[in-house]
């Protein structure tokens, strides 16, 4: 069995900013790097204990996708059982393809423009909003939608609160696990890109030994969960459109303009074609 973890930094417990502890160079940006390194740990070891225990004569194969923009896996702290994927070929594609069983997430956050969310953004904070075939999508939903276009199933989820009612209203039976949550009661449509960055940075955090504690046991819970259930759990795939497209993505940008890029049949191609550029 294989399971893809994709990971970012801003749902992860105790990070508070972009500036310090997200970006290279940031006061905390190495503090930051650890901090999500053993979340990820954390959900390898419940996963394995899981998995042991359910199935002891099979093998399971982990590959930790890096989906944080300037990277944020530090490889020499990683679980040494685990494979590290980092630098694809493909934009969007995070290093996905047919080979996966199911999906997990760390260190996740909420798309651009939720309410009481942490660090909430979409690929930016230009973007004001993004969808796939009429449906708002952040960048879980993205991805999400990639491995559901490779056959992987929607397993397991931490970040914080937002992002897990966010993961639930899109899938079926995912697992979560909240490590904080945000306290801004406004979408922020207003701000700009700059003002934005820091108008969702208010957040309750669970201490970084706590979080790690929840998504062992969540991980855990959530494999063996999916090995009882496994024809319950399925991929997150996009509705097909009745058009002469199947696949369109329409990027909203806070300077008050559209993208749009279009595919007939390959969902990660669309985000490779040529955007069509309109102001609104």
């Amino acid at each position: 069995m294989k399971i893809a973890v994709i990971t970012d930094m801003e749902g992860v417990a105790g990070i508070q900013s972009f500036e310090d502890w997200t970006e290279p160079g940031g006061r905390y940006y190495e503090r930051g790097r650890e901090f999500l390194t053993e979340e990820v740990n954390a959900a390898i070891e419940g996963f394995y204990t899981a998995f042991g225990a359910a199935m002891p004569s099979a093998a399971l194969e982990i590959t930790v996708i890096d989906g944080h923009g300037q990277g944020g896996i530090d490889p020499w702290l990683l679980d040494k059982r685990a494979l590290l994927s980092r630098g694809w070929g493909v934009p969007h594609q995070f290093g996905l393809n047919d080979n996966f069983d199911a999906a997990a997430w760390i260190g996740q956050h909420a798309k651009s423009g939720t309410l009481a969310a942490h660090m909430a953004h979409t690929g930016s904070c230009d973007v004001l909003d993004f969808k796939i075939n009429g449906v708002s999508m952040g960048e879980f939903g993205q991805c999400a939608a990639i491995a559901g276009f490779y056959g992987a199933a929607v397993l397991f989820g931490s970040g914080d609160r937002a992002f897990c009612d966010e993961a639930k209203a899109l899938t079926q039976r995912i697992h979560t696990v909240e490590v904080k949550h945000g306290v801004n009661l406004k979408d922020g449509s207003e701000c700009d890109a700059a003002a934005y960055r820091n108008h969702t940075l208010g957040a309750v955090h669970v201490h970084p030994l706590k979080a790690r504690e929840l998504i062992r046991q969540g991980a855990e819970k959530a494999l063996l969960d999916f090995l009882a259930n496994r024809s319950q759990y399925e991929p997150l795939l996009v509705p097909r459109m009745k058009l002469r497209w199947r696949y369109i993505s329409e990027v909203w940008y806070r300077d008050k303009h559209k993208e749009t890029r279009r595919h007939k049949t390959d969902i990660v191609e669309m985000y490779s074609a040529t955007a069509e550029r309109e102001a609104f």
